[in-house]
């Protein structure tokens, strides 16, 4: 054996072996992709697909022989990992016949196998205290839809439509940016002791060096236009405010003075703040997602708290894993907000997975042209079941929220002198703001291991030890190397900020 080689084995051997199986599941009829399939590689240990059917899965020290791919309405497939040499699995669908210890459950009205859902969840649902390793991605997109500023008329020199359209252009229409955690949980659904492992924040701030210019610009035609003696009127709809040309000047040497005070040193206790920030966020979010289960009394998913404001149908019937489910869609009846489908065990009543999105607003305002409304609320809870324990536990959870801003307001600016003789109105600008602006958060936590733990050992868990944690301006593919997380998306693999993409052209 030659030197190298022998020294190249030794070092795998010292900091052992890690292999990544990657692929996508996809449909073995369609070939569409199967998001959120189940990749089992040991018991109680799995990954999930992410929303475009793909996984990764880090084998360390070779551990792993085979795994287990499962997913809702498919016949599992078990394949030795020597034999993945391809990129793609395929899964068909399964077809339910229906067995005779299952006939004496198959005339249940959906109301009542809702009602059975509720009755067992203390008995199938595991709440004892577990440490499991999780994955965690917040996800925020902000997305301008509409913003105009509209011309009606115009005296003040320079101050036209041209330089409005330019300022709207200006406007950065879409920011997005995401934050990723990797960490250790101990607790139940009541309390929890969260410690971060590693941390990644995909940071866009916004761009906006050509707006400013132009603001600036239209600060300074205003402030080089009025007169010494004038005072600005600015009015919208029946609001209005009187600004003269010190208050102007004023209000600009205040903004100027902020920017040159932020030193190095400032700079990098951000940078710390950020960190602290996002783990605090993360417990915070994380007990959230927890504490809002189906079966949770006072939740904004309410469709088994009020029931009766439902319609519910049984579609049919599915397989996971060895168990047959049924499909349950549900649908407002009256005024409730959402609709779906969940899916059930025949024989115990345990939900394996709910889909849910609501159907109107949440909340909603309008008045003197400015609207706002909760408009998104979408997610979905998947579980898995012990086969030993006949428990179930969380694999995946994904809750979506949003907003919408509206503004449809004139807005005059009128420049008054009382000194001057004849007229007061010196200059006027009437124009029209039409602003129509969405943002949507999303949270995703995969569990991957489960394990039970005691009240000692709950107990033991101290605070946790500095972690490490980047910020990035262009998606990292490196930094995840060796852990396993959900795969990320092509959104989050194209992702480069605003800043950086500027300096890239």
């Amino acid at each position: 054996m030659h030197f190298a080689s022998f020294l190249f084995g030794l070092l795998l051997f010292q900091l052992g072996y890690v292999k990544d199986i990657t692929a996508v599941v996809l449909d073995a009829n369609t070939r569409q992709p199967i998001p959120y399939a189940t990749i089992q590689y040991g018991t109680n240990k799995g990954v999930i697909t992410n929303d475009e059917g793909r996984f990764s899965l880090i084998d360390k020290n070779d551990e792993v022989d085979s795994i287990t791919v499962s997913s809702l309405g498919y016949g599992s497939v078990t394949i030795q990992v020597n034999d993945i040499n391809e990129e793609t699995i395929y899964l068909a669908s399964s077809n339910i016949e229906l067995k005779n210890v299952f006939l004496t459950n198959k005339n249940l009205s959906p109301q009542e196998i809702v009602e059975k859902v509720r009755e067992n969840v203390k008995s199938n649902y595991n709440f004892d205290l577990t440490h499991k390793k999780f994955f965690f991605r917040e996800s925020d997109v902000n997305h301008i839809r509409r913003f105009d500023l509209l011309v009606d008329k115009s005296t003040f020199p320079e101050i036209d439509q041209n330089l409005m359209s330019r300022i709207s252009e200006n406007i950065p229409k879409y920011n997005d940016s995401y934050k990723e955690v990797l960490g250790d949980f101990y607790g139940n659904y009541e309390k929890q002791k969260i410690q971060v492992i590693k941390a990644a924040n995909l940071h866009n701030p916004q761009s906006t060096a050509g707006l400013t210019e132009l603001t600036d610009k239209l600060e300074r035609i205003l402030k080089d236009n009025i007169k010494e003696d004038s005072f600005l009127k600015i009015k919208t709809g029946i609001l209005g405010v009187k600004m003269d040309a010190k208050e102007l000047e004023l209000g600009k040497e205040n903004e100027q003075k902020v920017v040159k005070e932020k030193t190095e040193e400032e700079k990098e206790k951000a940078r710390q703040d950020s960190q602290k920030n996002l783990k605090n966020s993360t417990n915070s979010k994380v007990q959230k997602l927890l504490k809002n289960m189906f079966w949770n009394e006072e939740i904004t998913l309410d469709i088994f708290q009020k029931s009766n404001k439902y319609k519910f149908q049984v579609d049919g019937y599915t397989q996971m894993g060895n168990d047959i489910v049924y499909v349950i869609s549900f649908e407002p009846k009256r005024s409730a907000d959402f609709k779906g489908k969940m899916y059930v065990n025949t024989l115990d009543y345990g939900v394996h997975r709910i889909d849910y999105v609501n159907m109107k607003p949440l909340k909603k305002f309008r008045l003197l042209g400015i609207s706002t409304a909760d408009d998104v609320y979408r997610g979905k809870m998947i579980f898995s079941r012990n086969a030993e324990t006949g428990k179930y536990n969380p694999s995946y959870i994904e809750r979506e929220t949003g907003e919408s801003f509206g503004i449809d307001r004139p807005l005059t600016i009128i420049e008054k002198n009382k000194n001057v003789a004849g007229r007061s109105k010196q200059n006027e600008l009437d124009m029209d703001i039409k602003i129509n602006v969405g943002q949507v958060n999303k949270l995703q936590m995969v569990i991957y291991e489960n394990s039970a733990i005691g009240d000692n050992d709950y107990a033991a868990q101290k605070a946790a030890e500095p972690f490490e944690y980047k910020s990035f301006k262009v998606y990292n593919p490196e930094f995840w190397s060796g852990y396993n997380i959900i795969e990320p998306n092509a959104a989050i693999k194209a992702f480069t900020s605003v800043e950086e993409s500027s300096l890239l052209k």
